[in-house]
């Protein structure tokens, strides 16, 4: 009977140390050795991502792989594309905050390259700028064309097409007059700011068609520039070949103008009349004033 105890008990105490789950010693040594190679891993791939962003940045934004050396223009006619891209490359030179190359692909300013056409050239609208990877830019351009002479307050301006007022004109109003440039004194001197102020282009329009009808049709070349007390007021006036001034008003299209005129000159006013003629008022729709010298 003790017999039978004692194996009961060794049998017990075998069992106590095998049960599920205990490891032993070199189970424990290659776990650890698995969280090393594990962390090691780890290490090694942050370690060449780091090292590949790193060279990623460096060819992106510090090498000069990326730096633009070839700038195009397209568009210009009269101003030469030489000096167009002089100026942009003088805009790009330098770095931002002393690292940065101004010429980097990626970090040139389009509204920089903007900003310097448009202080240097008055007559130049740009259209687009294009980067072209890796190192191009393609820039279209237009060149503003004056369809009239604006002045006010003893300056001129050129006025384009669509009626922006977008450089100062050289020369007094009549040397200008004299180069064949359509010109308008504002007698109320209101201010121009370059850039910004707009003349109506019905108005514009309008004047060319008057100017086109004195010379062409009616054969009353003007003799000095228009005259208006105010772009608002619609008015314009101008001295004529003749020697009189004319005085009409945009509400009346250039072709009733034409009729009344051709009309005032056949009944009450010929040639030899108009000699001793001061002006001829037409601003009042349907009615014809004048006096005489």
């Amino acid at each position: 009977m003790s017999l039978f105890s004692k194996k009961q008990k060794n049998k017990v105490s075998q069992k106590s140390w095998q049960k599920k789950g205990a490891r032993t010693y070199p189970e424990i040594l290659k776990k650890g050795e698995a969280k090393k190679e594990k962390k090691f891993s780890r290490f090694l791939f942050w370690l060449l991502s780091l090292g590949f962003l790193g060279i990623c940045a460096y060819i992106l934004f510090f090498s000069p792989f990326l730096d633009i050396d070839t700038i195009s223009v397209e568009g210009n006619q009269d101003i030469s594309s030489n000096e167009i891209v002089a100026h942009v490359e003088k805009s790009l030179e330098g770095k931002y905050y002393n690292y940065f190359s101004r010429k980097n692909f990626f970090l040139i300013s389009k509204n920089n390259i903007n900003g310097t056409l448009r202080s240097n050239f008055d007559r130049l609208e740009v259209a687009s700028i294009e980067k072209k990877f890796p190192k191009t830019i393609l820039i279209k351009v237009t060149e503003r064309k004056a369809e009239l002479v604006w002045c006010s307050g003893g300056v001129c301006y050129l006025v384009d097409g669509s009626g922006l007022a977008y450089s100062g004109a050289t020369g007094t109003d009549e040397e200008l007059r004299n180069n064949s440039f359509l010109t308008v004194i504002d007698d109320s001197a209101r201010p121009v700011e370059i850039g910004k102020t707009k003349i109506d282009p019905a108005y514009i329009s309008y004047l060319e068609s008057i100017n086109d009808l004195l010379k062409n049709d009616l054969k009353l070349d003007p003799i000095e520039s228009y005259h208006t007390p105010g772009m608002a007021s619609g008015e314009i006036s101008v001295r004529v070949a003749e020697g009189w001034i004319l005085k009409i008003s945009s509400e009346t299209s250039p072709e009733a103008t034409k009729k009344i005129i051709e009309t005032v000159f056949e009944k009450e006013l010929d040639g030899e009349q108009r000699k001793n003629l001061d002006y001829l008022d037409l601003r009042v729709k349907n009615k014809v004033y004048y006096k005489m010298r």
